[in-house]
């Protein structure tokens, strides 16, 4: 019976440490260093309680990790599948300083944009005011004049 006892004392002090240790879990170093790279399809930010996209990318994750799969590894398969979309920040490749870019690129061209369309519409205005208007008869003025008179007094 002792010998029972302490087969088996030793085979739980021996088998405890390693089933612990056997997975990752929500709070592994590993499992936080992938899932903090990932976007999850804009889920990142989201409550893990409410957000199902965000418990099925732990669950993948967390699955990968116990297959054996590397950090690297599981970041490939995102990008693979999703494309560079899949990560927080873009990659250092061109597509990824590319996409670093086409912001700045945008934001420049919208400015450039509305800065020659603004100089545009100052000068068409500014030509208009160096017309005077010509009459053809003193008569034409006045009626035009008391006209306008008559309708700024109806607003003011």
């Amino acid at each position: 019976m002792k010998k029972k006892i302490v087969i088996a004392t030793l085979w739980l002090v021996l088998t405890i440490p390693t089933l612990s240790q056997a997975g990752f879990t929500v709070n592994s170093k590993e499992f936080h260093q992938v899932i903090d790279q990932l976007d999850m399809q804009g889920h990142a930010d989201h409550e893990l309680s409410t957000c199902s996209v965000k418990k099925v990318y732990y669950d993948e994750v967390i699955d990968m990790l116990n297959k054996g799969q590397s950090e690297e590894e599981i970041i490939q398969s995102y990008v693979d599948e999703y494309g560079q979309a899949a990560l927080r920040t873009p990659g250092s490749d061109f597509t990824g300083i590319l996409a670093w870019v086409m912001p700045i690129g945008a934001l420049i061209v919208g400015i450039t944009v509305v800065t020659v369309w603004v100089r545009k519409l100052t000068l068409k205005t500014a030509k208009r005011e160096e017309e005077d208007l010509v009459w053809q008869s003193d008569t034409d003025r006045e009626i035009f004049e008391r006209t306008m008179d008559e309708e700024r007094r109806k607003f003011f």
